[in-house]
């Protein structure tokens, strides 16, 4: 059984639009580099057993993104088969905070914009992050 406070996540809907959002952008990112000469360059150049695990990444991102459309009992079942997606969706949040963050400082710098909440310190995605982390990270 997965720990509840990772339930929890589920049952708020703008929680659960934030993880989605975090799933989707990871998975855009993944999808991207065959969209380039550069990263499909990149992509080529990886020893054979580092593609299969970023075609598997790919993969697995690809399947969350549908559990994640599902409706919430549903979604509530496949999340609690294991942390393993659990575990994806931390990275995903991480990684988008991360890129949120650098996009303010991009805007501020470029612009002249003033960093937003919203953006560079999003209270929902904080959160988030901060009872997977608790939860989620192996021992």
């Amino acid at each position: 059984m997965i720990n509840p406070e990772l339930m929890k996540l589920l049952e708020s809907i703008d929680v659960l639009d934030m993880l989605r959002d975090s799933v989707t952008y990871q998975l855009q990112k993944l999808r991207n580099v065959e969209k380039t000469s550069e990263g499909r360059d990149w992509y080529q150049e990886l020893p054979q057993i580092v593609k299969e695990k970023f075609d598997n990444y790919k993969t697995d991102y690809e399947h969350l993104d549908q559990i994640l459309k599902l409706e919430p009992e549903q979604i509530n079942v496949e999340m609690n088969k294991g942390y393993y997606y659990w575990r994806l969706i931390r990275s995903a949040c991480t990684t988008y905070r991360n890129d949120l963050s650098d996009y303010d400082q991009q805007l501020f710098q470029e612009f002249n914009l003033k960093e937003t909440e919203a953006i560079s310190d999003n209270i929902i995605l904080n959160k988030c992050i901060g009872v997977l982390d608790q939860h989620v990270v192996e021992k």
